[in-house]
């Protein structure tokens, strides 16, 4: 038996109808999809034994294994059966793979006895010998060619399936950066939105069509200690190499990164119902698919300019040209839609705010070829005051500095530089800043900075100053307090739900402030997303005291949302072949990357570069089926490519009872010109077996984990 183991539109709410009909419909594309993955798997060693004269007695989806008894009902070991000519073929009740039962061969240890009288057969003469449409009657290489055929027909239907997918069209999201975070790897190196990635490592040609999931993956394998190679293109189009060390900051949650976010188009996407409250103050509502094309009167060449011009422009009322489809009107022929251009003021959108700002910490990174590099700054420079005033919030100081107009006017920082033997001292270092290239209200792994210079610092929770009349002294916060944590407290049940449907359903957990992935920035991200009468309580100490205060957010006079609102989609683009010839090699390409991504997987997971509690098991599978299929058929048959590329590896791995453990066994024979022995291989089948089973209960266990978490 083988055994395989926020200018934005509203999105109208689905009705309940409709939502069931569309989960039973991805119900019946994940057991289609991931069934035919077995079905042909099985379909390769059937074929092959057939075709070498070995009897085949089953063949199966899923296992038949006898079940037990729920309030005296029996639950069926079978959904289907049927019988035609010598095999009986069907469907197993327990959904974890397939088999093809042939004559003579069993991995069920308690059957071996039994399955091998089964082969013996006396002749005229009264000779006992085995039959010969028995599976160990074949020659070895008989053997092997079926053992292998299961991983060969995965591999070439794989191919198959990539070429279907590519024919249609597949949506992919290019590795396109479209923003980075301070302080992190590609920030510090300098890397500008719009950065095309071309290639990873230093082998092999520059490729247009790299995705984001592929970015993903190599920062992951590369792991923390390693540098990874890139091939980029710049914006302005030349072809640059860059040596990024992931970021240790995600390392508790195992997440190597290098501080990057896709782009962006400038297409508005809908808001769902739930989240309608952070809508945009426009004078004019936009709709789904509406796109920018101008901002204060310059034309857009490319999404990253969108933001670009947004980060340059945080306050005052700003004009967008937005370009809208024309509606066909019903029962026409539909064609390409003609496209309206009008004008939409935004108003400026001022940051809630508490009325305090925390102090900044040493300098983290400084990036390469900006105005601080060339200005002096170093990494470990203390910030003491900027034009001779206080440095006021630090998160807001970057949105402060930006240059007004085409004009920059020089900036002078006093900062505190301790050298190589402690000793500490003051200077003072003039910069002339530059028009940032992307927002600096970017807080996503919780470090700010400067755009328009080129520095980088975290946020310490200690308090560093305290606005006058506003929620934080009402508080009793006072310089000096540190504050170690944040909860969120909704005005009432109705508004409380409406933040966690929108936000999830930890949005009122207790943020507690720490060192590594919550900080203050992660509050102010919090805060961004809250109604407008959500309190927020804080807890802080002073002196050893724990003390405690509520306090409803006020605008911020100085820090502005520089997005002003809008929600925008995606990048993606679709990825289809001109001609067959093309889109089979691209099938190729795509079945050799993703065999090649599994591998590379199995030896990150025995080097400890991944941890083995990334390891999913069914319900992960189910949940990225689902995932795929929900975003259409090509994506479903590029997650089944994937599929059969990760069934062929681990099948083929040397462990018994899976067709490598076989193989195994057979190349063993070939050797010795004799089978291995019989009790060592049922021996070792039993270990194989048990070893398969602990692996897949704890992959479940790490999958409801996750869930659950």
């Amino acid at each position: 038996m083988d055994m395989c183991l926020i200018l934005a539109a509203v999105a109208p709410e689905p009705t309940t109808i409709a939502v069931v009909q569309g989960w039973i419909w991805l119900a019946v594309q994940i057991c289609l999809g991931l069934g035919f993955v077995i079905f042909v798997h099985e379909l390769g060693h059937f074929l092959v034994a057939k075709a070498c004269g070995v009897k085949c007695d089953k063949f199966y989806i899923g296992f038949d294994v006898p079940m037990p008894k729920v309030f005296g009902w029996q639950i069926p070991s079978k959904l289907l059966h049927f019988q035609w000519g010598e095999t009986e073929y069907g469907i197993g009740i327990l959904p974890l793979g397939g088999y093809v039962k042939m004559l003579g061969q069993d991995d069920d240890p308690r059957h071996a006895e039994a399955e091998a009288e089964r082969t013996k057969v006396k002749t005229e003469t009264g000779e006992v010998k085995l039959d010969p449409r028995s599976f160990p009657a074949k020659s070895v290489p008989a053997r092997m060619a079926i053992i292998s055929a299961g991983v060969i027909m995965n591999l070439i239907f794989a191919v198959i399936l990539a070429m279907i997918a590519f024919s249609f069209g597949v949506p992919e999201a290019p590795a396109i950066i479209g923003e980075t975070t301070p302080g992190g790897p590609a920030w510090t190196a300098n890397i500008k939105p719009g950065s095309k990635i071309l290639r990873f490592g230093d082998s092999g040609e520059p490729y247009e069509h790299l995705r984001w999931d592929d970015l993903r993956r190599e920062v992951v394998l590369s792991g923390f200690d390693r540098k990874l190679p890139i091939l980029i293109r710049t914006p302005d189009g030349q072809t640059v190499r860059k040596e990024l060390l992931p970021s240790e900051l995600l390392r508790k949650m195992h997440q190597p990164t290098l501080g990057v976010v896709q782009q962006f188009t400038r297409e508005v996407a809908p808001y769902e119902p739930a989240r309608a409250y952070l809508d945009a103050q426009t004078d004019k509502p936009l709709e789904d698919g509406d796109k920018i094309v101008a901002i204060g009167g310059k034309r857009l060449e490319a999404d990253y300019h969108l933001q670009e011009l947004l980060a340059q422009q945080p306050q005052g009322p700003l004009t967008i040209t937005v370009s809208r489809a024309e509606k066909a009107p019903p029962g026409a022929t539909p064609l390409e839609p003609k496209r309206t251009e009008f004008d939409v003021v935004l108003q400026p959108r001022p940051m809630p705010n508490l009325g305090l700002a925390l102090k900044p910490s040493p300098i983290i990174a400084v990036r390469d070829e900006s105005p601080a590099k060339d200005a002096g700054f170093q990494v470990g420079d203390e910030l003491l005051e900027v034009n001779g005033q206080p440095i006021g919030d630090p998160l807001s100081l970057g949105q402060r500095l930006v240059p007004k107009g085409d004009r920059s006017e020089t900036i002078t920082f006093t900062v505190a530089r301790t050298d190589s033997k402690g000793a500490k001292s003051t200077r003072t270092i003039t910069v002339t800043p530059e028009l940032p290239l992307q927002q600096s209200d970017n807080f996503t792994f919780g470090s700010a900075g400067v755009e328009s210079v080129g520095i980088a610092y975290n946020v310490l929770p200690i308090v560093a100053l305290v606005e006058t009349g506003r929620p934080a002294e009402k508080a009793g916060l006072k310089p000096g307090d540190i504050i170690t944590q944040a909860e969120f407290v909704a005005a009432s049940d109705a508004a409380r739900q409406k933040e966690v449907k929108a936000l999830g359903r930890d949005a009122f957990d207790p943020i507690v402030l720490d060192d590594t992935l919550k900080s203050w920035t992660t509050v102010m991200k919090r805060l961004q997303m809250s109604l407008p009468d959500t309190e927020v309580k804080l807890t802080w100490t002073r002196d050893g005291k724990v003390m405690t205060g509520q306090m409803l957010p006020v605008p911020s006079t100085t820090f502005f949302d520089e997005s002003r609102g809008l929600l925008l989609y995606a990048q993606k683009k679709i990825h289809k072949a001109g001609n067959g010839t093309e889109a089979l090699m691209l099938g190729f390409r795509e079945t050799t990357d993703r065999l090649g991504e599994v591998v590379r997987i199995i030896g990150a997971l025995f080097s400890r570069k991944i941890p083995a509690s990334n390891l999913s098991g069914p319900i992960g599978i189910i949940q990225a089926a689902g995932s795929f299929a929900s975003e259409g058929v090509p994506k479903m048959l590029m997650f089944l490519t994937l599929l059969s590329a990760n069934l062929a590896v681990l099948n083929f791995l040397p462990i018994p009872a899976l067709d490598g453990g076989h193989m195994m066994f057979l190349t063993a024979e070939w050797i010795r010109g004799k089978p291995v022995d019989e009790k060592l291989q049922i021996r070792l089948t039993i270990a194989g077996v048990l070893c398969l089973l602990s692996l897949m209960v704890f992959a479940t266990a790490m999958d409801l984990g996750r869930w659950f978490s």
